[in-house]
């Protein structure tokens, strides 16, 4: 049973989106048997075989699409966190900092106080004693060191706070590591011959049978009474061992061309 290539796109476009869909590990396989079980599309299994190699270059192509969305949308969502842990790091800082004024504010006014006191009168026509001399000295040493250790533990709070800055600028971001790749995004290294056809040396599969679809149809290499078999060129003979091919052992043939990394 004949069907429309393109009455395909919205469901394999419902299936990859769906929740719980992992694109990491999908595969075209897994795509293709989803659409025999909608029922409302009425396909067949012998008739999404024998267009299973258009069918499985649609399917990677939404796929990709969907992937640069994802991570568009992910590049976007980091943006926005970073941007808000921004925000709240200077309103931290801005607290701090009111703090240390508010210290050192505290700080001076003791310093004041202390300056301000005026000085014990002497009795007239009396010495002062050794023990008034000595309890004079001591208030005014603990007043000092009373002040001082105040100021100190200013100083401690500013110096803690910028060496914390520093130890965050010297630890290294860590980096989020991709999960495995597998399913489609899984990248094989190409052989010679296959590399000469789509351009580079290393794609996943999905990608291989997209650009090989791209290269027949830019050199007009289906036979036009039998759209299902292509006619080789030296570049495509070089890759396939012969005059022409059917679409599906084309795809068979394939595999030996790829070689995991």
């Amino acid at each position: 049973m004949s069907f429309n290539l393109e009455d395909l796109e919205g469901p394999i476009m419902r299936i990859l989106t769906a929740p719980g869909v992992d694109l990491s590990t999908i595969s075209a396989k897994g795509v293709r048997q989803k659409l025999l079980e909608d029922t409302a599309l009425g396909l067949t299994a012998r008739g999404l075989k024998e267009r299973r190699t258009e069918v499985d270059a649609m399917i990677s192509s939404i796929y990709e699409d969907i992937s640069r969305q994802a991570q568009t949308d992910e590049s976007k969502r980091k943006r926005e966190e970073e941007a808000d842990a921004g925000t709240e790091q200077e309103e931290a800082t801005e607290e701090q900092d009111d703090q240390d004024d508010a210290a050192e504010e505290q700080d001076a006014e003791a310093s004041e106080e202390d300056d301000v006191k005026p000085p014990t009168k002497k009795k007239k026509g009396a010495a002062k004693s050794v023990e008034e001399a000595d309890a004079e000295l001591a208030r005014k040493l603990a007043s000092q060191l009373n002040s001082r250790s105040r100021r100190g533990t200013s100083n401690a709070v500013v110096d803690s706070g910028a060496e914390d800055e520093d130890e965050d600028e010297e630890k290294p971001k860590k980096k989020r590591g991709g999960g495995a790749r597998g399913g489609f995004a899984k990248e094989y290294i190409l052989s010679e011959s296959l590399s000469v056809v789509v351009g580079v040396d290393k794609l996943s599969r999905p990608q291989v049978v997209k650009r090989l679809w791209e290269y027949i149809r830019g050199h007009e290499l289906q036979n036009p009474s039998n759209r299902r078999e292509i006619m080789c060129d030296d570049n495509m003979r070089a890759v396939f061992g012969t005059e022409k091919v059917d679409m599906f052992r084309m795809n068979k043939v394939l595999g030996r061309h790829l070689h995991a990394q």
